[in-house]
């Protein structure tokens, strides 16, 4: 029997029961999945239980995960988000910003990543969203769409919002 290599692969053995193939899933997305989620909620505590919240959903949704509906990734991050929208809603209030930025991948100032924090805070929610799926996620166009259940084309139109959003709010005086 081969050894499950993709993530779809993966959560096919985790719907059969395997809990290494969670494990494996689970250290595979654990930094990326968590900087996103961070990124989203722009609070450290708030970042690792959505974190926590989006694989507890994964491992409850097993038995309904179907490989034919996309990809892992895209429905991993479609999880988080809305576990984040859940808890925003619950809080009934928009999250602060921090001090200091997440750490990044050194590229940039500290003055130039806690802009960008800023800049990224003052978009709306979804343009938002849409930026961070692509850009800290790393999905594509469809995957972003997959995630936050609008057509590729909507993704497509967030990010460059987004994108057009953030060079206005980063633009000097």
């Amino acid at each position: 029997m081969k050894h499950p290599t993709t993530d779809e692969e993966l959560m096919d053995a985790v719907r059969d029961g395997s809990e290494d193939a969670y494990g494996t899933l689970f250290e595979r997305y654990r930094a990326p999945l968590y900087a996103f989620s961070l990124r989203m909620t722009r609070d450290p505590e708030a970042a690792a239980d959505a974190f926590q919240e989006a694989f507890l959903r994964v491992h409850r949704a097993r038995a309904t995960w179907s490989g034919h509906d996309g990809s892992f990734r895209a429905w991993l991050y479609r999880i988080a988000t809305n576990s984040i929208r859940d808890r925003a809603r619950a809080n009934a209030r928009r999250p602060e910003v921090l001090d200091a930025a997440p750490e990044t991948s050194g590229q940039g100032s500290p003055t130039d990543r806690i802009a960008l924090e800023r800049a990224l805070a003052a978009i709306p929610d979804p343009l938002r969203e849409a930026f961070l799926l692509g850009a800290v996620a790393g999905l594509d166009h469809n995957e972003v769409a997959q995630a936050l259940g609008i057509s590729p084309d909507n993704a497509r139109a967030r990010i460059s919002r987004a994108r057009a959003a953030l060079r206005e709010q980063l633009e000097p005086s």
